[in-house]
């Protein structure tokens, strides 16, 4: 079942998010960010995000979860038991609607460069390589650049695949 997040479930979206994160993430990013990504960041993360985040429960369990800040769709997270279960496409489909309803347009993600697997997806779900940007991390000593694929997809209430 996907619905919109509650308060209730910040402690299980954060330990997802932090446990997925870790997994999937922190191969593309230098140590000082891997260790800044402490159960409180995700914890004070998703407190800030609740208002824009679906979870897909499944037996009582939270598995996948989606989060936005205006065209910005910035998390879409799914355990590693149910990758492959359809689970993530019908989670980014839901978060797509929901944007478009927000009077959204055009949805942007970035997605980390390396991160094929993730990218694959995305294009099958109909998202559009756009540019490769920067965005900055920490650091041994200060911020440094990291690279992401920006990709875009124009967002449709009736049509959203």
């Amino acid at each position: 079942m996907i619905r919109r997040a509650n308060a209730s479930d910040i402690s299980r979206v954060a330990a997802l998010y932090h446990a997925v994160w870790h997994e999937t993430h922190a191969p593309f990013m230098p140590r000082a960010e891997i260790i800044h990504r402490s159960i409180g960041f995700f914890m004070e993360r998703m407190t800030a995000l609740l208002q824009s985040t679906l979870v897909t429960e499944l037996n009582e369990e939270v598995v996948a979860f989606s989060a936005w800040r205006g065209q910005h769709l910035g998390q879409l997270f799914v355990a590693m038991s149910h990758r492959g279960t359809r689970v993530a496409s019908s989670l980014l489909t839901a978060a797509e609607i929901e944007m478009a309803k927000e009077g959204i347009v055009e949805g942007e993600l970035h997605c980390a460069v390396g991160n094929d697997r993730a990218r694959r997806f995305y294009e099958r779900m109909g998202w559009h390589h756009k540019a490769k940007i920067m965005e900055q991390v920490a650091g041994e000593h200060e911020q440094i650049d990291v690279p992401f694929w920006c990709m875009t997809k124009v967002l449709t209430i009736q049509n959203t695949r």
